[in-house]
Protein backbone atom coordinates (compact mmCIF):
# COMPACT_ATOMS: atom_id res chain seq x y z
CA UNK A 1 0.00 0.00 0.00
CA UNK A 2 0.94 3.74 -0.93
CA UNK A 3 1.03 6.36 1.56
CA UNK A 4 -1.59 7.77 0.01
CA UNK A 5 -3.73 4.47 0.23
CA UNK A 6 -3.00 4.11 3.72
CA UNK A 7 -4.40 7.49 4.51
CA UNK A 8 -7.41 6.95 3.07
CA UNK A 9 -7.81 4.02 5.08
CA UNK A 10 -6.85 5.47 8.30
CA UNK A 11 -8.21 8.93 8.40
CA UNK A 12 -10.91 9.06 5.68
CA UNK A 13 -11.61 12.46 6.38
CA UNK A 14 -8.37 14.03 5.30
CA UNK A 15 -8.31 11.43 1.88
CA UNK A 16 -9.92 14.19 -0.17
CA UNK A 17 -7.27 17.09 0.70
CA UNK A 18 -6.21 18.93 -2.36
CA UNK A 19 -3.15 19.04 -0.43
CA UNK A 20 -2.09 15.73 0.11
CA UNK A 21 -0.02 14.82 -2.38
CA UNK A 22 2.25 17.94 -1.41
CA UNK A 23 2.35 17.10 2.24
CA UNK A 24 3.14 13.31 1.05
CA UNK A 25 5.84 14.53 -1.16
CA UNK A 26 7.57 16.89 2.14
CA UNK A 27 7.10 13.72 4.53
CA UNK A 28 8.74 11.56 2.17
CA UNK A 29 11.98 14.16 2.34
CA UNK A 30 11.89 14.00 6.03
CA UNK A 31 11.48 10.57 6.64
CA UNK A 32 14.56 8.95 6.92
CA UNK A 33 15.56 6.87 3.85
CA UNK A 34 18.29 4.82 5.91
CA UNK A 35 15.86 4.36 8.41
CA UNK A 36 13.30 2.41 6.55
CA UNK A 37 16.21 0.76 4.03
CA UNK A 38 14.08 -2.29 3.74
CA UNK A 39 11.74 0.19 1.67
CA UNK A 40 7.91 -1.53 1.05
CA UNK A 41 5.30 -1.00 3.36
CA UNK A 42 7.33 0.51 6.49
CA UNK A 43 8.58 3.45 4.80
CA UNK A 44 5.32 4.17 3.58
CA UNK A 45 3.63 3.78 6.53
CA UNK A 46 5.70 6.09 8.31
CA UNK A 47 5.15 8.75 5.30
CA UNK A 48 1.92 8.38 6.26
CA UNK A 49 1.80 8.74 9.36
CA UNK A 50 3.83 11.54 9.54
CA UNK A 51 1.27 13.34 6.84
CA UNK A 52 -1.69 12.35 9.21
CA UNK A 53 0.59 14.01 12.50
CA UNK A 54 0.54 17.28 10.65
CA UNK A 55 -2.98 17.46 9.47
CA UNK A 56 -4.10 15.97 13.15
CA UNK A 57 -2.55 18.87 14.82
CA UNK A 58 -3.59 21.76 12.36
CA UNK A 59 -7.05 19.99 13.32
CA UNK A 60 -5.92 20.62 17.21
CA UNK A 61 -5.52 24.07 16.35
CA UNK A 62 -8.72 24.63 14.78
CA UNK A 63 -7.82 24.28 11.49
CA UNK A 64 -5.57 26.97 11.44
CA UNK A 65 -1.45 26.27 11.82
CA UNK A 66 0.13 28.91 14.09
CA UNK A 67 -2.86 30.16 15.36
CA UNK A 68 -3.94 28.59 19.01
CA UNK A 69 -7.83 27.93 20.54
CA UNK A 70 -9.09 27.15 23.29
CA UNK A 71 -8.34 23.41 22.62
CA UNK A 72 -5.23 23.24 25.25
CA UNK A 73 -2.91 23.14 21.95
CA UNK A 74 -1.22 26.51 20.16
CA UNK A 75 1.73 27.06 17.85
CA UNK A 76 3.46 27.84 21.35
CA UNK A 77 2.58 24.77 23.03
CA UNK A 78 0.82 22.95 25.60
CA UNK A 79 -1.27 25.72 28.05
CA UNK A 80 0.50 24.97 31.10
CA UNK A 81 -0.75 27.72 33.44
CA UNK A 82 -3.45 30.51 32.69
CA UNK A 83 -4.14 33.40 35.09
CA UNK A 84 -7.85 35.42 34.48
CA UNK A 85 -6.63 38.85 37.03
CA UNK A 86 -4.11 40.67 34.52
CA UNK A 87 -4.62 37.46 32.26
CA UNK A 88 -1.29 35.57 31.77
CA UNK A 89 -0.82 32.39 30.00
CA UNK A 90 2.13 30.07 29.83
CA UNK A 91 3.04 27.38 27.33
CA UNK A 92 5.58 24.59 27.41
CA UNK A 93 7.73 24.65 24.64
CA UNK A 94 7.33 21.10 23.35
CA UNK A 95 9.85 21.67 19.85
CA UNK A 96 12.61 22.96 22.82
CA UNK A 97 12.24 20.06 25.02
CA UNK A 98 13.01 17.42 22.35
CA UNK A 99 11.15 16.24 18.86
CA UNK A 100 9.91 12.96 20.06
CA UNK A 101 7.62 15.34 22.56
CA UNK A 102 5.81 17.08 19.27
CA UNK A 103 5.17 13.53 17.98
CA UNK A 104 3.42 12.82 21.49
CA UNK A 105 0.74 15.28 20.61
CA UNK A 106 -1.33 13.17 18.61
CA UNK A 107 -2.08 9.41 17.97
CA UNK A 108 -0.65 9.45 14.80
CA UNK A 109 2.63 10.84 16.01
CA UNK A 110 2.71 8.32 18.83
CA UNK A 111 2.38 5.47 15.81
CA UNK A 112 5.36 7.12 14.29
CA UNK A 113 7.79 7.37 17.66
CA UNK A 114 6.88 3.31 18.06
CA UNK A 115 7.44 2.29 14.16
CA UNK A 116 10.60 4.19 14.49
CA UNK A 117 12.14 2.35 17.26
CA UNK A 118 10.56 -0.59 16.00
CA UNK A 119 13.14 -0.10 13.11
CA UNK A 120 16.25 1.32 14.87
CA UNK A 121 18.56 -1.68 15.26
CA UNK A 122 21.67 -1.49 17.66
CA UNK A 123 24.98 -1.44 16.26
CA UNK A 124 27.43 -4.59 17.13
CA UNK A 125 30.37 -3.16 19.61
CA UNK A 126 31.89 -6.22 20.08
CA UNK A 127 32.17 -9.42 17.72
CA UNK A 128 30.32 -12.23 19.34
CA UNK A 129 32.07 -15.85 20.37
CA UNK A 130 35.64 -13.89 20.47
CA UNK A 131 36.53 -15.97 23.02
CA UNK A 132 35.83 -19.38 21.30
CA UNK A 133 37.76 -18.08 18.30
CA UNK A 134 41.11 -16.72 19.78
CA UNK A 135 41.28 -19.02 22.69
CA UNK A 136 41.67 -15.69 24.70
CA UNK A 137 38.70 -16.17 27.98
CA UNK A 138 38.97 -12.93 29.53
CA UNK A 139 41.09 -13.76 32.36
CA UNK A 140 44.72 -12.45 33.28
Amino acid sequence: MDATSIIAVRAPQWAGDPRLPTLIAYATEKTGSRLFACGGNVAQEAIALRVLHWLALENQMGGNPGIGTTSGVNSAGVITGEHEGDLSRSYANVMEKCYSAALSMTPYGVELQALVQGNVFAPMTRAPLIGIRTGFSGRR
